[in-house]
C-alpha cells in the first residue's frame, strides 16, 4: 500500500510533526499487515519497519487495535475521496445503459486485494471485541452516508428514478461490493478479474434499482 522506504534504525528527528509520525506508523502497519496479517502484526514489527521506538508508537496510539482501526478508516476515506472525485468528474450523461461501465470506472483501485484482507480481518476482530465493534460501526455509518450521497448525486445528474431510497441503495451496493470482492480474493482472481466480477454484479444490482 505504501511507497515509503523505511530505514531500520532511525529515531524520529527533533521537530517531526505528530501527523507525519502517525502517517509513517500507519504505512508501516499496512506493510506488516500485508505480509503477516492482523494477528501476527506485532507492535515491535511495526516499529521496526517504521524505524521508530515503542515509545514513539505509544505516544501516538494507545494500542495496536487503535492503530489498525485508524488504518482501516484512512483506507476507507481515501477510497471514498477517490470515488467522490470520479463522480464529480463524470462527463457523460448517466443512464441505465452505461451503469455497469460507470461502476467499473468508479471501482478501479490498485489496493483492492489489500483492502479486502484488511476489512475482513478487522470485521472479524470487531465481532469479538465490543468496544472495537462500536468504533467500527460509527465509521461504517459514515461510509454508508457518503455512498448514499453519491447515489443521490449520480441519480440527479442523470435524471434517474430510484426504486429505493439512496440510503437503501447504498446498503445494497455496499453488500454486493463486499461480497463480490471477497469471493474474488478467495477464488484467487487477479485485479482485472476482480474488477470485472464486481462491475458485473454491482452493475446488475444498480440496474435493478433505477429506471
Amino acid at each position: 500500500m505504501s511507497e515509503i522506504e523505511f530505514p531500520g534504525d532511525a529515531e524520529p528527528p527533533r521537530g517531526r510533526s505528530r501527523e507525519a509520525t502517525r502517517a509513517r506508523l500507519l504505512d508501516a502497519a499496512a506493510a506488516v499487515f500485508a505480509e503477516v496479517g492482523l494477528g501476527a502484526a506485532s507492535v515491535e514489527a511495526i516499529c521496526e519497519r517504521a524505524g521508530f521506538t515503542r515509545g514513539a508508537f505509544y505516544s501516538n496510539f494507545a494500542s495496536k487495535d487503535e492503530l489498525f482501526l485508524e488504518l482501516a478508516i484512512t483506507f476507507d476515506r481515501q477510497r471514498a475521496r477517490m470515488v467522490q472525485e470520479r463522480v464529480e468528474n463524470l462527463s457523460e450523461p448517466v443512464d441505465p445503459g452505461n451503469i455497469r461501465r460507470i461502476v467499473e470506472v468508479l471501482g478501479r483501485s490498485d489496493d483492492d486485494h489489500f483492502g479486502v484482507l484488511l476489512m475482513t480481518e478487522i470485521t472479524a476482530h470487531a465481532m469479538r471485541d465490543h468496544r472495537f465493534a462500536e468504533a467500527l460501526r460509527r465509521e461504517n455509518e459514515q461510509i454508508h452516508a457518503e455512498v448514499a450521497e453519491m447515489v443521490a448525486a449520480i441519480a440527479s445528474r442523470g435524471c434517474l428514478r430510484l426504486r429505493a431510497t439512496p440510503e437503501e441503495i447504498a446498503t445494497y451496493i455496499l453488500g454486493a461490493w463486499v461480497d463480490s470482492s471477497t469471493r474474488a480474493v478467495v477464488a484467487g482472481l487477479g485485479p482485472e478479474e476482480m474488477l470485472a466480477l464486481r462491475a458485473r454484479e454491482v452493475g446488475r444490482l444498480v440496474e435493478l434499482l433505477i429506471e
